[in-house]
């Protein structure tokens, strides 16, 4: 239900996560904004992972949930990872606030 909450299209969901300010990293599951997303409004999520197709969360009570993504989730997650929503990218920095890019890796 949290998920469905996001939107009805991948815009949506993209919008409500701009909103709320979940910005991640594309291609890392769990630094996605729905991920983010999942460990700030859901009480009892210690911690998120969300792949194009399902979202793997672990409760306190030490359960671990997978849940389908709906088919508006599952796009902005698709598209995200291709480099749509730009403004949602959070740049990953070392310490000293230096870009990290794919050669540093």
């Amino acid at each position: 239900m949290i998920l469905h909450a996001l939107g009805e299209n991948a815009e949506d969901v993209a919008h409500l996560l701009q909103f709320g300010g979940w910005r991640g990293q594309p291609h890392n599951i769990n630094a996605c904004p729905v991920a983010l997303y999942l460990r700030t409004v859901v009480t009892d999520v210690t911690d998120a992972a969300v792949s194009s197709d399902h979202a793997m969360v672990h409760t306190s009570d030490g359960a671990e949930v997978s849940v389908d993504l709906s088919p508006a989730v599952a796009g902005f997650v698709l598209a995200f990872d291709l480099g749509a929503y730009p403004a949602l990218i959070e740049i990953a920095t070392d310490e000293n606030g230096d870009v990290i890019d794919d050669l540093d890796r």
